[in-house]
């Protein structure tokens, strides 16, 4: 088993939530911070004649009233985390706490990140990294046998009964994995622990869809996301590590039918291939009249994107991964080329292309300075090996 170290660095906001939502009776806003609290610790040492006028109000249904009682009584050893916040979300989220029966106003819930449950820290989980990784590998695979590939995997993505079935065919194919000789995942060989992040280096921000034509949609739910700051906020020391495991003698295995060879240039080139195809895809697509943003892929000169290729410095074709990750990722990062097909539920048809971006306002150093991106952009940069 060889591990491998990288340097990652937050090209572009990035989320990997829970599954949770904050609700306004969740929080209180001090400054340009989020707090979180424990409700039911607050309520619990809340003193009888505070916790009276509490139920008062809110038998009368004066749930303002019942709310501000409720934040009045939060101490420190109730806050579970405390979150930066961007001046949009801080303006809107106080409309929020301000007007609880508001039910428009109350869908402005904040999607938190993932959290390590025992020190209430953010992580990057290794499986958001390692899914990342595993469509880079399969789609490479998917390319070099396309021919064979593809009358296979095409009558399954055009049955709507048959489509959950298609991605483990694609793999099965791709890999020339036998499934029916082993019950585990052909990716096992490879594991990517999650990667603690530095202090303060999250901060909850509005977001938003922009169309192809560049437009806003302004008529949709308004949506705050703690999120990775990022080379695009002018954050330079944000970097944190991240290790990978590969077990590529385990590849000889008789038990594991991987027909492929899952070594570690395989998966690194797979990486850096895809995604940074990806990269151009979507700004032909969606930022084709937008300035190149060079400060922020351009990573100190390791990417420069030119409007028919993306071009990766040598040093990362050598020593480094280029990956997507988390949400707002979209459909055409989680799918292979040549097989892409997603679902577009409004028109009830399938689509091969998104027709929206989810963006960010990053907010550099220089005072006034901003710039809206997309999500997900994370480089990873090897450090070593044992």
């Amino acid at each position: 088993m060889t591990v491998y170290r990288f340097r990652a660095t937050p090209l572009t906001p990035i989320h990997v939530g829970d599954g949770n939502s904050l609700a306004p009776e969740d929080y209180l806003i001090e400054s340009d911070h989020l707090i979180q609290f424990n409700r039911a610790a607050t309520l619990r040492d809340m003193p009888p004649e505070t916790r009276r006028q509490l139920e008062e109000r809110l038998d009368r249904n004066d749930f303002q009233a019942a709310q501000e009682i409720l934040r009045k009584s939060v101490q420190r050893r109730h806050h579970r985390c405390r979150i930066q916040i961007g001046a949009e979300s801080r303006a809107d989220l106080l409309k929020a706490v301000g007007n609880p029966l508001d039910p428009v106003v109350r869908q402005r819930a904040v999607q938190g990140f993932v959290r390590n449950p025992l020190t209430g820290q953010p992580y990057l989980p290794g499986s958001a990294l390692k899914g990342a990784i595993r469509t880079a590998v399969v789609n490479a695979f998917t390319q070099k046998h396309l021919a064979s590939i593809k009358p296979v995997v095409s009558p399954l993505l055009e049955n709507s009964s048959q489509r959950r079935n298609a991605w483990k065919v694609l793999e099965t194919e791709a890999l020339n994995f036998e499934f029916r000789r082993l019950q585990e995942d052909p990716f096992r060989l490879l594991k990517v622990a999650d990667a603690e992040l530095p202090a303060n280096r999250t901060r909850v921000d509005k977001v938003w869809p922009v169309k192809r034509d560049g437009k806003e949609d302004t008529q949709g739910i308004q949506m705050h996301f703690e999120r990775l700051l990022s080379r695009g906020d002018g954050i330079e020391d944000g970097r944190f590590a991240v290790e990978l495991e590969l077990d590529e003698l385990a590849a000889g295995d008789t038990r594991v039918k991987v027909g492929r060879r899952l070594d570690f240039e395989t998966i690194r080139l797979a990486c850096i291939n895809f995604y940074a195809g990806r990269i151009l895809a979507e700004r032909r697509r969606f930022f084709a009249e937008a300035q190149p943003p060079e400060p922020i892929f351009g990573a100190q000169g390791l990417i420069k994107i030119n409007p028919d290729k993306v071009l990766v410095a040598k040093s990362i074709q050598e020593r480094g991964l280029l990956l997507r990750v988390g949400r707002f990722s979209h459909f055409e990062s989680l799918s292979v080329d040549h097989l892409r097909q997603g679902w577009n539920v409004q028109a009830r048809r399938s689509i091969t292309e998104g027709s929206s971006r989810t963006l960010c306002r990053c907010r550099s150093d220089t005072e006034g300075a901003s710039m809206a991106l997309p999500f997900g952009w994370l480089l990873l940069e090897l450090e070593g090996q044992t």
